[in-house]
């Protein structure tokens, strides 16, 4: 069978997001045509281009002269960015080239109140920046032309926790938007082109929902013989209870989990696992008993057929470690199946994306690695794992190190007592530039309540012994967890300022918790002190539980004020002041 995998809008545009080319490998394992699309990709080169800021212009009804201004900057900017034309670093960086819509012109703002000059950037990196600044204004007013465009989502809003479908339904319905009407011509152009037997269409987030079920609509109404299946991170959290068959009008089935042998089945005509259809016009789950095909037995991924080079790269913020996720062109691995730790107690540890821990051989990894590497002329990589496991990077360095790979990679671990100083300087040397990881609260009780299984003890010798290693750092911090009080979150505030300041914390992120369905704290409440509310009746996705909890501070102040401070630790100030301080600003 001829089967054409697409990942839909919107992602991040700098790199393949892992789903297609893992899939694609497998199904041409088992002898089918495999073929695969970035529309996410191609839905932002359509806007960022001279004929798509001129559409856009042309709806905001904005001047002749704006207008021009944009379009006879758009196609170098977008070269820049894609590494086809370096040259374009002076005039990009020198000011006047650019138009200055809000973003750059807040960027020389700050600029002349700090006296950054960017932080000393080099002519090539401050030109990134500034590239990406002035995408971010076009993306701006990309959303002032249709409110459910984002840079990197699209709809993510009414597509997240949405209890019933008529709502997106609806919207989908309404249509007419430019982004609607250009991934309608773009989906016809790619099915013109390939014209496959059957469409996967992976939804990783809330995000790519609405895109994929733009795609869905068109070819059900183009192309109607052609089956179109659904699978991915959404469908995974939010769609085990789905009820409402509404989703099926778009869509002939959706799968959970693991895709390889639902995938599969369907191609192959066996009995179904793990699959969603509608049957006399209700929802039916299908599924059988099926052995998993084991991690260390996939084929590396399989890139042909995209467009590598058209991916760009952005450069927002003025830190190392947060350019990662948006700029460099990385090869995506998966190191192993599921989580070696999978007992956080707010994690979805239920899921099998979490709970079937199943590592591939140090062997398989770097045979994957030099096969990708020669696939895409690329040498950087990013482990997508959910958390990297000590003994298999122990291994994986050996092996990097026995076979002489010169590579870059990166990945999220646990800042656990087991990443010893030798491991992390072996590490650095088979190639490591930078770790992410759940610091989450800095605080012991929490930390045991989490079911972390770290002291802060531990985690702060692991970031020190990074940093001196030269990896960079990145720290998940998480406020408003059941029982947290006021004093221990400014207590994790002053931790992680401390963090900054002695240089072995480079970056972080704060997120307020939120209660899922499939934590152990949803299935045990009582034990973190909460009281689950009734959730509204859901018949079709369903992630995030409301609860009721007593906390000694105001969440949304307390919130506004840890983002506020961090960002300023990351970019270097504010280090001196007390934590306190930062509250009372938003106060």
């Amino acid at each position: 069978m001829k089967i054409l995998l697409v990942t839909p809008p919107l992602l991040q545009p700098n790199t393949p997001y892992a789903a297609t080319p893992l899939l694609a490998a497998w199904l041409k394992s088992l002898g089918h045509e495999a073929v695969q699309s970035d529309l996410s990709l191609e839905l932002l080169l359509r806007l960022f281009s001279r004929a798509g800021v001129l559409a856009l212009c042309e709806e905001l009804e904005a001047s002749d002269e704006t207008a021009r201004d944009y379009a006879d900057t758009i196609e170098d900017v977008i070269a820049f960015l894609q590494d086809r034309k370096p040259e374009a670093a002076e005039r990009i960086a020198a000011r006047g080239y650019l138009p200055e819509g809000e973003n750059i012109a807040r960027a020389y703002e700050q600029e002349a109140q700090l006296g950054w000059n960017f932080r000393g950037l080099e002519t090539a990196d401050r030109a990134r920046h500034l590239a990406s600044l002035y995408l971010d204004d076009l993306a701006d007013a990309a959303a002032v032309v249709d409110p459910l465009f984002g840079f990197s989502r699209y709809a993510e809003k009414l597509a997240a926790s949405l209890p019933n479908f008529g709502t997106l339904r609806d919207e989908l319905e309404q249509g007419g938007s430019l982004f609607f009407q250009w991934l309608e011509e773009l989906t016809d152009a790619t099915m013109t082109r390939y014209q496959p037997e059957m469409v996967v269409l992976t939804v990783p987030f809330p995000g790519c929902l609405m895109g994929a079920l733009i795609v869905a609509r068109r070819i059900y109404h183009t192309s109607g013989s052609v089956r179109v299946v659904l699978g991915g991170g959404f469908a995974n959290t939010e769609l085990r209870g789905l009820s409402d068959p509404a989703i099926f009008d778009y869509v002939d089935a959706i799968t959970l989990d693991s895709g390889f042998l639902p995938l599969q089945r369907l191609v192959e005509g066996g009995e179904p696992v793990r699959t969603f259809v509608r049957e006399g016009g209700a929802v039916c789950f299908q599924t059988s008993e099926a052995t998993e095909v084991p991690h260390d037995k996939l084929p590396p991924p399989d890139f042909q057929g995209l467009e590598l080079g058209d991916y760009f790269g952005l450069f927002e913020m003025l830190n190392s470690v947060t350019r990662l996720w948006s700029d460099g062109k990385w090869n995506k691995l998966v190191l192993a199946h599921g989580c070696c730790w999978s007992r956080c107690a707010f994690c979805d540890t239920s899921i099998d994306y979490i709970c079937r821990y199943d590592p591939a051989a140090p062997a398989t990894v770097c045979n994957w690695v030099e096969t990708v590497m020669e696939q895409t002329g690329f040498n950087g990589f990013h482990f997508v794992d959910e958390a990297l496991p000590p003994d298999l990077l122990d291994g994986l360095c050996n092996e990097i190190l026995r076979r002489g790979l010169q590579i870059e990679w990166w990945g999220n671990i646990r800042f656990e007592k087991r990443f010893s100083t030798a491991l992390i300087q072996k590490m650095a040397a088979a190639g490591c530039i930078a770790v992410t990881g759940g610091l989450e609260t800095g605080c012991d009780r929490t930390l045991k309540l989490m079911r972390k299984g770290i002291a802060m003890e531990h985690a702060a010798r692991v970031l020190t012994d990074l940093a001196d290693a030269g990896i960079l750092t990145h720290a998940y911090l998480m406020y408003g967890f059941p029982t947290q009080t006021f004093d221990e979150t400014f207590q994790t505030l002053e931790t992680v300022r401390r963090l900054f300041d002695t240089g072995i914390l480079h970056s972080a992120y704060w997120h307020r918790f939120a209660l899922t369905a499939h934590s152990d704290i949803s299935i045990h409440p009582e034990r973190y002190g909460i009281e689950l509310l009734p959730p509204e009746p859901s018949t079709f996705a369903l992630n995030e539980i409301p609860f009721a909890a007593e906390f000694d501070h105001d969440l949304e102040a307390v919130g506004q004020a840890l983002k506020r401070a961090t960002y300023n630790f990351m970019l270097g100030t504010g280090l001196d002041l007390p934590v306190f301080q930062w509250l009372e600003a938003e106060s």
